[in-house]
């Protein structure tokens, strides 16, 4: 049986630039066939939004004709990506009333924090304690698999992506793969930070490429809801005061959600910003100039915060992202507005 799914992936070169990987597995137009047929979309933009648009006409036009689905593809990729939060206009034919027609595809404007993500989901897949300590594990930069059945594509690749996206507006820079192909199985063997994403079918061969394997793990299979593999110090990631702030935020958030996904989504994803805030959001006080680049200084910047934060900080303040400010996806203008909306987000809470 072919499983309709949506799922994502990246490509990462010797020199650390991305390619991101977007793709929509139906049912192939062969009646006879039962192997899927599976559209993928290559781009050095992460936009999983914009791409899932165009997916989603690529499988309307799919029914229709092979011409069709090619003439879309060539109006879509003679046009240049549009800028978050504006759309373009794609001229197509509709082969229904023979006349041209446009269609509208828009980019959202808060791309870097809401892309591919249900958070109202994974709180239906995980438990509350279980998001946290996922949220805790990924701010520490540890060793994060997440597994789950071919089946649930779909699944598997949202909740990784959903994960790297708690942090906001910390951007997650080590090894992440939403989806670990089965060439690459050594890649879970890494020493260094990860979030990877892999089917349950290729845990035998994950399991053998982590025997010798001395490095911790923590290791969640969405098909059992479990986690087979521990650190050994998940009850004490994040102070207990915050870990009572954040599972109190979104208990009372659970029964309230509604049909619409992204209110959903925003107002999961405000719990852990504002935690971030009370966290990070003194950092242009200690801002000090380092070889020409504006840097934290760790010297000042941990004791600033409320004392039941520092130890958390001081784990934190080493991870790499944190160490250069100056770097690409900590550009000042970007974390000012980040910080901005979380001021705003901590007025009215």
């Amino acid at each position: 049986m072919v499983v309709r799914s949506t799922y994502s992936f990246v490509l990462t070169d010797v020199t650390g630039e991305k390619q991101y990987g977007y793709c929509r597995r139906i049912k192939s137009r062969d009646k006879l066939s039962s192997l899927p047929e599976v559209y993928c979309v290559l781009s050095k933009i992460g936009s999983f939004e914009l791409y899932n648009n165009v997916l989603n006409r690529l499988e309307e036009l799919h029914g229709v004709s092979e011409a069709a689905v090619h003439g879309f593809l060539n109006a879509t990729i003679s046009l240049s990506v549009p800028a978050p939060g504006s759309k373009v206009r794609v001229q197509q034919l509709n082969h229904k009333t023979g006349r041209m027609e446009n269609v509208e595809i828009e980019r959202p404007l808060d791309a870097h924090r809401l892309e591919h993500v249900e958070l109202s989901k994974l709180l239906q897949w995980l438990t509350i304690q279980q998001v946290t300590i996922l949220f805790g594990s990924v701010l520490l930069e540890r060793r994060v698999l997440i597994s789950c059945s071919h089946l649930h594509l779909s699944k598997l690749s949202s909740c990784v992506s959903s994960l790297a996206t708690l942090i906001y507006p910390i951007k997650w820079e080590c090894i992440y793969i939403p989806m670990l192909p089965r060439q690459m199985i050594e890649a879970v063997s890494a020493p260094t930070p990860y979030i990877i994403g892999a089917m349950s079918e290729d845990l035998p061969a994950i399991q053998r490429e982590l025997d010798d394997d001395e490095e911790p793990l923590l290791h969640f299979d969405l098909d059992t809801g479990t986690f087979l593999k521990c650190y050994g110090d998940e009850d004490s990631l994040l102070p207990s005061k915050s870990v009572s702030m954040i599972q109190g935020e979104l208990r009372s958030l659970i029964g309230r959600t509604n049909d619409d996904v992204a209110a959903d989504n925003t107002a999961i994803s405000n719990v852990f910003l504002t935690f971030m805030y009370k966290l990070l959001g003194h950092y242009k006080e200690h801002l000090i100039d380092f070889q020409g680049c504006r840097e934290i200084d760790p010297e000042t910047f941990v004791p600033a915060v409320r004392r039941y934060l520092r130890p958390l900080l001081d784990k934190v303040k080493r991870n790499s992202v944190l160490l250069h400010v100056h770097h690409r996806h900590w550009q000042r203008r970007r974390l000012r507005i980040s910080l901005k909306t979380l001021s705003k987000i901590t007025s009215l809470s």
